[in-house]
């Protein structure tokens, strides 16, 4: 190997090395690295993106399909989830973990990724520019891989992938305008609308405004490649509706509505914003009323000020380019602008995701001087620093709109701006020497970096907090064993306290919690007027805190729980570590017949009327299941008004708040209690305690109903409750319901239902399911509606049904049959063929473009 070649792969070999580095030991500064103590997780990526992995690892090792999971919100399109949380590259890694060694994978990714980024930036900048010394390429590739977007948002590792795929994608650009090739745009391009549709959106505004900046260096040369620039973007768009399709009609049917501009202004915003946010360590908050995190360095930035004081490039160049800056810096400042980048769809926390691409238009620009570097004088470079200082110390003088500011901030961003001034100029007066130039701005620019990094790194962890692996694994082996031996992988299981919102993803059962941002709104809709609460846009579903007529009507035959079920029909049937679990005998399997063929109920506000309701369509019974009982007294200080305040009693023995009640409760009951607008003294710690005749049951109320089950009761008696409430001093909440579940009724509607013989099977995307129908009915699945799945009865289509607008049924005649539906996402088919038709158009395309470069 020649010197030029081992040169040559030494930076390269860098642009991967330094950024990954960098961050093995920003991890290492918060006690992070592979099997410590302290994960790589937290806020999202502990509630979803490693769960999600998790499953992503089960479906590669055959035992899940890719098309569906049966594991979270009754069922959810698996398909649609993975072009939001698992698009990347790099995802196959997970293969080779299992759910407890899941941490490490996402941190092996991670520097896998920033490494990647390093090296893409590099290879790109390279090819854009290829006067710039190698050394100086490093150090624009290294401030890219590094900006404070990347590092801030690092949660959301997927997006990691969004900065490896965008400088490929304008290298690509580059060199399609140029009639250079076409072969890189496409696949880069194609690439991250398969990965990442809603980056990729981002990435086609930015696109368009980049053609049109750039159409100010030659228009008549790269104006005449406008066609082809439509053509190739088009033929991407055409080969990524394999995931494209199926995911817009997913979004379609259960997307969130456009989000209306309720302001002129974003929030927080303010003038000196861009100055802000480009001091050395400064960091607000990933949370609401973030300004755009857009760091990306001090010598690029000082680079791009100097951008529009070079004399070769011309006046109508500049115009362009101010114009496009303007544009996205009146985007952060502007709510409508600002919703225009992100689909119209107001982001929930994490705000300005498209900030990135100011980062990256920076570095850009810093290239198009750096390839003219010798033609910069010293008056020009200084002119251009004194502006970018006078923009800082505006910021300082007006320091109170940006109180994340502090000393620190200004004095370690002035300190590195002297001394990238002071080396530019000593390169620029040839009192330094051009390699110890490229050395000194390298050096400086890592340090700078590395700095910037720790602070982003120790402001998300001060925010979200690094879960630790102990939290992680809790009760992880226990629960795992206990799902695999002990449970039917045809009904569902459920935990009565949850780590998160997506547990039964992470333990491997069927269950009915969700946190997503790809759900079925239309299911959980309906649910949440059965008593499982998701509200709002439904980002969150929770099994929590309903009845147990609903736990056997979903089919929930196997709750997971630290302390004993109270509840009539459950059973424990094992034990492992202090985690039980118990078995519901009156479980219904996911499909069952109904007495006559269903028509939908009428659905009021009203929980428990709903359940009611349901079951009487259901059986063309009429049940009595609820009766609501009087208080015969309590120890509440507010005696005259609706408001009952729980306090600190002194012959409680207890710390905390608590009061007590008596009810009469009947015979054959299980009782429950609705205590509704509970306002806690302690926001962080919202739970509640019931004891009764010698037992405590905790409950939490995150992202679920206050209705809480006490116990079922065998022969009437005055029941003594008491409410506590830990580590709170006050509570107050409006009067508390009681109700009884009648358990004969209960048990005679279970029954019923249960006549009519249904037998399940469950294989990936299908369900089978035989019955042995009394009448002409309908067949009645427990699982989301999605125009996904297809049904056949006998091995003949039939048509699927909505049952209450969220789940699904087939009509079926008397007798016996068996039914089976089949998941595949709508849209895939047609998304496929577009998918090959695309990649021919291409080859032909490319293929008679290389004629014509030939000729």
């Amino acid at each position: 190997m020649n010197k030029t070649k081992l040169k040559t792969s030494l930076f390269i070999v860098s642009s991967f090395l330094i950024p990954a580095i960098i961050m093995f030991f920003i991890y290492l500064s918060q006690g992070i690295y592979w099997n410590s103590d302290t994960s790589p997780l937290l806020g999202d990526g502990y509630h979803q993106y490693v769960i999600f992995d998790t499953t992503l690892r089960n479906i590669l090792h055959g035992t899940d399909s890719l098309f569906y999971s049966f594991q979270s919100g009754l069922g959810i399109n698996f398909y649609a989830l993975s072009s939001y949380y698992l698009g990347s590259f790099f995802s196959p890694l997970v293969y080779f973990f299992n759910v407890q060694s899941m941490p490490d994978a996402v941190y092996l990714i991670t520097l896998l990724k920033f490494g990647a980024i390093g090296l893409s930036a590099y290879i790109s900048l390279h090819g854009i520019f290829s006067k710039i010394p190698r050394c100086l390429v490093l150090t624009l590739s290294t401030s890219f891989a590094l900006m404070s977007f990347a590092i801030s948002q690092i949660e959301i590792k997927t997006w990691l992938d969004v900065f490896i795929l965008a400088p490929l994608i304008l290298y690509g650009f580059k060199k399609l305008i140029y009639n250079e090739g076409e072969v890189l745009y496409f696949i880069s391009l194609t690439s991250l609308f398969i990965q990442n549709y809603y980056f990729g959106f981002m990435m086609s505004i930015f696109l368009i405004l980049w053609y049109l900046t750039q159409l100010s260096w030659n228009i008549k040369k790269i104006g005449k490649r406008f066609f082809h620039f439509v053509i190739v973007s088009l033929l991407s768009v055409i080969t990524s509706l394999v995931m494209l399709y199926p995911t817009f009609l997913d979004l379609r049917t259960h997307g969130e509505s456009f989000s209306k501009v309720d302001s002129i202004f974003t929030e927080k915003s303010w003038y000196l914003d861009v100055f802000a946010k480009n001091f050395i360590g400064s960091f607000d908050t990933t949370k609401y009323g973030s300004i755009p995190m857009i760091y990306v360095g001090l010598f690029p930035l000082l680079l791009a000020i100097t951008f529009f004081f070079v004399k070769s490039i011309k006046f109508h160049v500049k115009l362009s380019y101010i114009i496009l800056l303007t544009i996205l810096i009146l985007s952060f400042r502007f709510q409508l602008l600002d919703l225009l980048w992100q689909g119209m769809h107001a982001p929930n926390m994490f705000l300005h995701r498209y900030s990135w691409i100011f980062s990256l238009t920076i570095i850009l620009m810093a290239g198009e001087v750096l390839n003219r570097i010798e033609e910069i004088t010293w008056i020009r470079f200084s002119f251009a620093n004194f502006l970018l200082i006078l923009g800082f110390g505006a910021t300082v003088l007006y320091s109170n709109h940006y109180k994340f500011l502090d000393a620190v901030n200004f004095i370690v961003t002035f300190e590195f701006l002297i001394a990238f001034y002071l080396v530019c100029l000593g390169f620029i007066l040839k009192k330094i020497p051009p390699r110890l130039f490229y050395l000194s701005i390298l050096f400086f620019s890592i340090f700078e970096l590395s700095v910037n990094s720790y602070y982003q790194m120790e402001g998300i962890a001060n925010e979200w907090v690094f879960a630790s692996r102990s939290s992680y694994e809790r009760d992880l082996k226990a629960i795992q064993s206990l799902v695999r031996r002990k449970t039917d992988s045809n009904y569902r299981t459920e935990i009565l306290q949850p780590q998160t919102g997506n547990d039964s993803m992470k333990y491997g059962y069927n269950g009915i919690s969700q946190f997503s941002s790809v759900r079925n709104t239309d299911a959980s809709s309906t649910l949440d007027k059965l008593g499982f609460k998701s509200e709002g846009t439904n980002l969150n579903l929770r099994y929590q805190n309903n009845s147990i007529l609903m736990d056997s009507l979903f089919g929930v035959r196997y709750n997971l729980s630290q302390q004993p079920v109270q509840k009539f029909g459950f059973k424990e049937i094992a034990t492992k570590n202090g985690v039980s679990l118990s078995e519901n005998e009156y479980a219904l399997p996911i499909a069952f017949l109904s007495a006559k063929t269903y028509k939908n109920a009428s659905f009021a506000n009203l929980t428990l009327d709903n359940q009611t309701r349901f079951i009487h369509q259901i059986t063309d019974e009429k049940y009595k299941f609820y009766k609501k009982l009087n208080i015969l007294s309590h120890t509440s200080q507010n005696t005259t008004s609706s408001l009952q305040t729980a306090k600190i009693e002194e012959d409680s023995h207890l710390s905390y708040a608590s009061i007590q009640y008596e009810v009469m409760v009947p015979a054959h009951s299980q009782l429950y209690v609705n205590v509704p607008n509970l306002q806690f003294s302690n926001d962080d710690r919202k739970e509640i305690e019931i004891s009764y005749n010698g037992q405590n049951q905790r409950y939490t109320i995150d992202n679920a109903f206050p209705f809480f089950s006490i116990g079922h009761f065998d022969t009437g008696e005055t029941a003594t409750i008491r409410m506590s409430f830990p580590e709170n001093s006050t509570v107050s909440f409006d009067t508390p319901e009681f109700f009884a579940l009648d358990l004969d009724q209960y048990t005679q509607a279970i029954t019923t239902i249960h006549q009519q013989e249904v037998a399940i099977h469950k294989n990936k995307n299908k369900v089978v399911a035989a019955y042995n129908a009394d009448r002409d009915t309908t067949l009645i699945f427990t699982l989301p509606y999605d125009k996904g799945w297809s049904a056949k009865q006998n091995g003949k289509p039939i048509q699927i049904h909505r049952i209450q607008k969220g789940l699904m049924g087939v009509r079926v005649s008397k007798g016996s049959g068996t039914v089976t539906l089949t998941f595949v996402p709508q849209g895939f088919i047609e998304g496929l063929i577009a998918f090959f038709v695309g990649i021919i158009l291409f080859f032909l395309y490319e293929w008679r473009q290389i004629k014509r470069r030939k000729s």
